[in-house]
């Protein structure tokens, strides 16, 4: 299956967005959702700021990577173990959503699959204790 994250569909209208196309037009617009296409796939929903390894993977120049992450207010930077990364705030409060909604679920599915696992449980005893008596006749 693949990994799913919502997005809005006028999200090319947002201010930020306006003048990531201003400046790069539709090719920094697909680079930001080519990189948040990335951050889905990594945990934490975070990467690593090293710009040729994700300009190498997007096949397109480096130079354009490092300005959609930085020129644009679209992205937070952290470092952790003295390593650099790069988020979105946005980004991580849908997939917290969307995590929290899969978890509830995951749990559900847990407690229907145990409420029917009691089911046969009690019905195969119940089949246990016929086939016994069939055995005594």
């Amino acid at each position: 299956m693949a990994n799913y994250f919502s997005h809005d569909s006028n999200a090319r209208n947002d201010e930020k967005l306006i003048r990531l196309r201003m400046r790069h037009k539709a090719a920094g617009y697909g680079v930001y959702f080519m990189i948040l296409e990335r951050l889905r796939e990594e945990k934490n929903y975070m990467s690593a700021k090293d710009y040729n390894m994700i300009a190498f993977d997007l096949r397109e120049d480096a130079s354009l990577i490092k300005s959609v992450v930085e020129d644009f207010g679209l992205f937070e930077f952290t470092d952790i173990d003295g390593k650099k990364f790069f988020y979105s705030e946005s980004f991580l409060d849908r997939m917290s959503h969307k995590d929290e909604l899969s978890r509830k679920r995951s749990e559900a599915g847990n407690e229907s699959a145990a409420k029917r696992q009691q089911v046969l449980n009690i019905c195969s005893e119940e089949n246990q204790q016929v086939l016994n008596k069939c055995e005594d006749v």
